[in-house]
């Protein structure tokens, strides 16, 4: 990312003739829309003490910070802009620039404000460019490997790191190939010695021998073949079976923006789609590519040796078929990645239409999601048939290439055996032509081979995408180890932004005692599930400071920190196995006393023993087997169990009716007793008991207190309990505030 474009003459002289002594630019960049919002040019600047925008020429907007309370980013339809908020409460517009900036200008909104607050502003350490310097291709995300030039002795020496725990097999094989391009050399020296001694020489007697011996090369081709098959799907298999177990590790331990970015889908397609690719690659044309390599290079100095000046014809086409293979390869790769990605779309609409049948069916979008998914499948097809025309055009050139050289060879030889040049024979140019197929056969095959490299290659690409993600930091050598998490949590004016520019939280700070239980309170938007999402480190904080314990939460042994915390969410997820596997998921060590106290203490112990196989039921995928407050309560017992010091509640009561909203708060009443509570909820009467509540606003705490503080305030909290007390009288509930 380019933080800094550089100024031109006439603007850098503009700008020099307003700064005050001692006055500096930090930092300008560039937009690709004037300030009439077409496109063209204008340039935001910054400086020690204001904010300044040029047109071409000349400085036209200038802010200074003592009158600036903020600058913003505001959205608009095919286009964004920064906008500056001063403390009179006016705004103006600073500059424009189209989507593919969006991220720089975030950037310098950030900075700008953190001048602003005078802090020193956080500027990315290296730059993150949109496109590929070596071929001009768009990157899959900012700064990112170009998947079409990664280099393809790149992926092979990655994956043989994969086969070095097999290397005893790996000698064993390449022996065995050895063997097998060996035995393939004789059969045509034999026909030559059958032709010129046997059948022209008329020695009969030597016949039984070439003929056993002939029977024994192909016995022996055909063990060391069968034997090479088995072994190289042996090591395939193995080798992809590790691989995806380490895909499967690496995807649970990255961070939790990766996967909002893509489709489960996508996901899947890299685990299971892209390493079958590679699968068939090393079954079937990595073997064969070894052999037919070898084999290659035996046959040519044998021709050489056979007759130079034959073997110069046969020669003739390899510079075609090397440089059109190369061809191939190029036009190739990039439609192997659109497959790739054709079967990452296809997955995604699968999965989605299978998860929610419910919806689809409920709102009768049958022929709306069977028409998106034959719409992507077309596109799978349309890429598919342009692959397969592609291979098959180049196979058959290639082909007809190989036969002008055989043709060549029958043309020169048929004239020298006319002439009966002694220095050539009928059994010589049979041999000849034997291992001319033995040459070519490789050549012609190496375009099989380079399908399934391609295929592989692409897939083997997307798969080390996910591999060289960056995890969280799970094993920092400097991570402080807490053993036992007490329950203290401190905000110290805390930024965060999922998008650069566009920021969440705004510099919030308070503190959370041992044991207390604190209410986030606000609209949706204000920032409730960030500041969740926080103290998870599901996210890192852009700035300020977030302490547990009194540790710097970015500090802390993030296992120690996930192990004191325990979370019912609104949408309760449980594993498609047994109540008792869900159950002891937070805690797999636990007793079946313990469990049965948890559910106890979560008002489920008796729904449990109402399934049919009680404890051993198995609740289907999504716990498909229960009801929502069945749920909720299984997720209670599981959070009880766990016994974390800091328990996150996100409207936990939420969608279910009174009854189980009652059995679902009498447990909840269980579990946050002696533990740092966060809480989120949808009804703000839930909230009464709570020792202090936080009101968001906008990303920023607008007020803060007991319930009975705020309500005599008569601020935002008071209005929102006002609004909702209007809501349910329309409805026709009543509830105390």
């Amino acid at each position: 990312m380019k933080l800094n474009d550089p100024l031109s003459a006439p603007l850098s002289q503009d700008v020099a003739s307003r700064l005050q002594p001692g006055e500096t630019i930090r930092f300008c960049k560039k937009s690709d829309l004037s300030l009439d919002r077409k496109f063209g040019e204008a340039t935001l600047a910054v400086t020690d003490t204001r904010v300044l925008v040029l047109d071409t020429t000349h400085v036209v907007v200038e802010v200074p910070f003592t009158e600036l309370d903020e600058v913003a980013v505001e959205e608009l339809f095919s286009s964004s802009r920064l906008e500056a908020k001063k403390k009179d409460g006016s705004r103006v517009e600073l500059i424009y620039y189209s989507k593919v900036l969006v991220p720089e200008f975030g950037v310098f909104c950030r900075a700008i404000n953190q001048l602003v607050r005078k802090e020193p502003p956080l500027l990315p350490d290296e730059d993150e460019a949109t496109h590929c310097a070596r071929c001009g291709s768009p990157l899959p995300e900012r700064g990112s490997n170009c998947p079409l030039c990664v280099p393809r002795w790149t992926i092979f020496r990655r994956l043989f790191q994969y086969v070095k725990p097999f290397k005893v097999r790996i000698g064993i094989l390449l022996v065995t190939l050895f063997i097998s391009v060996g035995v393939q050399m004789v059969p045509p020296y034999i026909t030559k010695r059958i032709v010129d001694d046997v059948i022209k020489g008329g020695n009969q007697d030597s016949l039984l021998m070439w003929i056993g011996l002939m029977f024994g090369c192909f016995t022996i081709y055909l063990v060391t073949r069968l034997f090479n098959a088995m072994m190289s799907s042996w090591l395939a298999a193995h080798l992809v079976a590790n691989l995806r177990a380490e895909l499967h590790t690496v995807l649970q331990r990255l961070q939790l923006g990766y996967f909002n970015k893509r489709g489960s889908g996508e996901l899947v397609g890299r685990v299971m789609h892209d390493t079958a690719e590679l699968q068939q690659f090393l079954i079937e044309g990595l073997p064969y590519l070894m052999v037919n390599t070898s084999s290659f290079f035996f046959v040519a100095v044998i021709l050489l040796r056979m007759d130079w000046r034959l073997a110069v014809l046969v020669f003739l086409p390899v510079p075609f078929l090397i440089f059109g293979a190369e061809i191939f390869w190029k036009r190739l790769h990039p439609l192997f990645h659109k497959q790739g990605f054709r079967i990452e779309s296809l997955y995604s609409i699968l999965g989605e239409t299978i998860n929610g049948i419910r919806v689809v069916k409920a709102f009768a979008q049958e022929k709306t999601r069977s028409s998106q998914f034959n719409r992507r499948n077309d596109e799978l097809r349309k890429i598919r048939f342009q692959i397969d025309v592609t291979f098959i055009s180049f196979q058959e050139v290639m082909f007809w290439v190989m036969q002008l050289g055989i043709m060549c060879v029958w043309f020169f030889a048929a004239q020298r055996l006319s002439r009966h040049d002694p220095s050539i024979t009928l059994g010589t140019l049979l041999a000849f032509v034997g291992y001319i197929w033995l040459l070519y056969g490789p050549l012609q095959w190496f375009t099989v081979v380079m399908n399934w490299m391609t295929h592989a290659f692409a897939g083997g690409e997307r798969v080390f995408a996910v591999l060289d993600t960056p995890p969280e930091a799970y094993d920092s050598a400097t991570a402080i180890a807490i053993p036992e998490v007490k329950g203290a949590v401190s905000f110290k004016d805390v930024r965060f932004s999922y998008e650069r520019g566009k920021e969440i939280i705004k510099g919030i700070s308070f503190d959370i005692a041992p044991g207390e239980m604190i209410g986030l309170v606000g609209k949706s938007g204000a920032g409730k599930s960030t500041i969740i999402n926080l103290v998870c480190r599901f996210f890192e904080a852009d700035s300020g400071l977030i302490s547990v314990d009194g540790h710097d939460i970015k500090q802390i042994r993030l296992a120690d920190l996930r192990n004191g915390l325990g979370m019912v969410l609104q949408e309760t997820f449980l594993f498609n196995g047994t109540v008792l596997d869900n159950l002891k998921c937070g805690k797999p060590d636990a007793t079946f006393e313990e469990v049965v106290r948890a559910t106890k203490a979560a008002n489920a112990h008796d729904f449990i023993l109402d399934k049919e196989d009680g404890y051993d039921t198995r609740i289907g995928e999504h716990g498909a087997q229960l009801s929502g407050g069945e749920k909720q309560r299984l997720a209670i017992a599981r959070a009880i169990l766990h016994d974390p010091a800091i328990l996150i509640l996100d409207e936990a009561t939420s969608s279910v009716d009174s009854e189980t909203e009652k059995h679902i708060q009498e447990a909840i009443a269980n579990l946050v007793r002696n533990r740092t509570t966060i809480a989120i909820a949808h009804r703000l009467a839930t909230l009464r008991n709570a020792h202090r509540l936080v009101v968001l606003d906008d990303g920023k705490i607008a007020e803060m207190g007991t319930h009975d503080e705020l309500m005599a305030k008569e601020g935002a909290f008071a209005k929102m309990i006002d609004t909702q007390t209007e809501l349910n009288k329309l409805r026709g509930e009543t509830w105390t505030v």
